[in-house]
């Protein structure tokens, strides 16, 4: 973080459960209309 700071560089520190979690919602959604499936997504929040 500091380097970035440093070096005037954008950093987000954002882990898998952040970043990731749209991305399956949206693969979901594009499964239920393409397959005609009933999905639901369950957001569990990781605290590692």
């Amino acid at each position: 973080m500091h380097l970035a700071r440093e070096s005037g560089v954008a950093y987000v520190a954002a882990g898998h459960h952040a970043t990731e979690r749209y991305g399956v919602q949206a693969l979901a959604t594009h499964l239920a209309g393409k397959f005609g499936l009933d999905c639901e997504f369950v957001d569990v929040d990781n605290p590692v």
